[in-house]
């Protein structure tokens, strides 16, 4: 079994050697890196090329794209792995964390999604845990899985195709969806396989978000009217968490379900 990991850059030096650390020194399964670069100006692409001088399992692309979704579907196109995974370039694999998946896809060869947990971070410091929820209970409204911590068979992509260019944000949801509608199985993975600071475009842009859910639920057949309703719903519902969140009331979050303690720095 093959991995191809996906990483999207663009002016994103701070963290991204941490993130390719991450993903060369996991253990066991063969695996190819790929590496796609928007046009990155700040010194990200001699990170990138000093790691391509070190470790032939890297491979790369720097040029203009028209956006993360373009980027996404970059990799996809280089990609020749059994298993894709697409990891942020400010976020990280856990140890063992492809090898845990690799056993799963060898135990389960007929699903189509693995997935599993992931540590949710401020800058360096683990603020949760993050379970995924049930996915056929809420994949109507909500992203179910941990991105970062979900790993999509090259099968299933090339039955519903790569990410829509014309979601900004919720494209990964978009995709997930698809899969789910044209009878994809999903295999959870009860243990860490990503870690996840704040900051990104999900969190920065979440109204932006919501109505991308709206979007892909209702094009591929989810009533209007639930949708109006779970839009409304999680608009206060983050809202409020974002709130807590910047007042460090972390006690009151971690009293919804899918947030749980972290014991210690986990990465």
């Amino acid at each position: 079994m093959k991995f191809s990991i996906i990483t999207i850059t663009y002016n994103s030096k701070t963290y991204l050697d941490e993130t390719i650390t991450s993903v060369l020194s996991q253990d066991g399964p063969c695996l190819e890196y790929i590496v796609v670069d928007g046009g990155s100006t700040d010194g990200t692409l001699d990170i990138i090329k000093r790691h391509a001088a070190a470790d032939d399992r890297v491979r790369w692309i720097s040029e203009p794209d028209k956006g993360i979704a373009d980027a996404f579907n970059k990799g996809i196109g280089m990609a020749t792995g059994d298993v894709v995974g697409i990891l942020n370039s400010d976020d990280s694999y856990a140890p063992g964390a492809l090898q845990a998946v690799a056993e799963s896809a060898a135990a389960h060869p007929e699903c189509d999604v693995f997935h599993g947990d992931m540590l949710r971070f401020q800058g360096d410091i683990p603020l949760f845990l993050l379970k995924p929820s049930d996915v056929a209970k809420n994949i109507w409204h909500e992203m179910p899985l941990n991105h970062p911590a979900t790993f999509v068979t090259a099968r299933a992509y090339r039955r519903v195709g790569g990410f829509d260019t014309s979601f900004r944000v919720a494209m990964d949801y978009d995709l997930l969806l698809r899969i789910y509608t044209t009878k994809g199985t999903f295999h959870y993975i009860e243990r860490v396989l990503a870690n996840m600071r704040y900051g990104g475009e999900s969190d920065t842009r979440y109204l932006a978000g919501l109505k991308e859910v709206f979007r892909a639920a209702v094009r591929q057949g989810y009533a209007r009217p639930k949708a109006c309703f779970w839009f409304c719903f999680k608009a206060v519902l983050i809202s409020v968490k974002n709130t807590l969140r910047r007042l460090g009331l972390f006690s009151i979050i971690r009293l919804h379900p899918k947030f749980h303690r972290v014991g210690g720095n986990a990465r």
